[in-house]
């Protein structure tokens, strides 16, 4: 289903994780029924983890003369996580939408199918059916070849033989991801074709670049900047045990500074000792910095909010927190911090 085919439905549905597509479906849907003229009294925009009543306020208010009610609920998840609590006054508006309002639910994640889910349930079954309902969530690995020959196509690049299935094995399903690995080999074709060996030039580069930005934000202290690049490799598909595994062999080597200081190595011997190669050695200082700062109890600690991340991940803490690599990455930000 087109996007385009998609926005010109009143009331519509958008749902997934992909940033992106979720913004421009948006966009699309706004310029479709919302009057940029009058759109500061015809559009009503429900807050965060709003309840139905206010949705259905929303859509009970008079627009203005000669325009329609349009209501954009940005943050739809907690309405639609259980089918059972719709309520019932609510129904014959989403079963039989009305021509002369429009309305959007925005999800940021993919809402499950199935006997008793959201999108195994009526209404939103249905809607699916009419074409009410854009998934822009994770693509399934068969449909990533399709999509990167359409998303070439529009970009003017002939994807060589092998290309569009060795980005899907090795990107996996995230539009978002996938489109910035376009992006770059559209930089790398000089002559608009891409070869397998374009491919491991552009995954390497991503990778490392992701990895770079993050380690590089929390050594600098600046945990803002470490927040955004921690949240954008997530949402390109990431393994956050891989971006853990860069955090422990940092907070290891803040460690064993500490351990090498309270023993008296020399500085010659620190790089060794750090588990660094002598070509490495100009990294000593900054570890130095940090266990100066820290010292034993604090890396000894920190070390443990490594551990307690792992098994927080790995969904084995009887705690389970729902952000363990942002705490972790507040915690590293502020060692690190001078």
């Amino acid at each position: 289903m087109s996007l385009q085919a998609w926005a010109a439905q009143g009331f519509a549905l958008v749902h997934g994780e992909d940033p992106d597509r979720r913004k421009a479906a948006v966009a699309a849907w706004k310029a479709a029924h919302v009057d940029p003229e009058w759109a500061d009294f015809s559009l009503t925009t429900c807050g965060e983890g709003c309840p139905w009543a206010e949705v259905l306020n929303a859509l009970q208010e008079a627009p203005p003369f000669g325009t329609k009610r349009s209501v954009l609920v940005p943050y739809a998840d907690n309405l639609l996580a259980k089918p059972k609590d719709l309520p019932p006054a609510l129904k014959p508006w989403l079963e039989n939408p009305p021509a002369d309002m429009a309305l959007l639910f925005v999800c940021g994640t993919t809402l499950p199918a199935g006997s008793g889910k959201p999108m195994g349930s009526k209404p939103w079954s249905e809607w699916a059916k009419q074409g009410r309902v854009l998934k822009v969530g994770a693509l399934e690995l068969a449909e990533v070849p399709a999509f990167l020959e359409a998303e070439a196509k529009a970009m003017g690049l002939k994807l060589g033989s092998g290309v569009a299935q060795s980005l899907a094995s090795r990107l996996g399903g995230q539009p978002s991801l996938l489109k910035r690995a376009l992006e770059v080999l559209d930089l790398l074709a000089e002559d608009r074709q891409t070869t397998p060996a374009m491919v491991d030039q552009v995954t390497f580069r991503l990778a490392e670049q992701r990895a770079f930005a993050w380690t590089s934000a929390f050594q600098k202290g600046a945990w803002g900047e470490a927040l955004q690049a921690l949240r954008q490799g997530l949402e390109d598909g990431d393994d956050p045990l891989q971006l853990l595994g860069q955090a422990r062999r940092e907070v290891e080597r803040v460690v064993r500074a500490v351990e090498a200081e309270a023993k008296g190595v020399s500085t010659r011997d620190l790089p060794e000792a750090l588990g660094l190669s002598p070509k490495q050695a100009f990294l000593v200082e900054g570890y130095r910095a940090v266990a100066s700062k820290i010292r034993l109890p604090g890396a000894k600690a920190l070390l443990a909010k490594v551990n307690q991340c792992e098994r927080d991940l790995k969904g084995v803490a009887l705690g389970r927190s729902d952000t363990p690599l942002t705490d972790l990455t507040l915690a590293l930000s502020r060692a690190w911090a001078r």
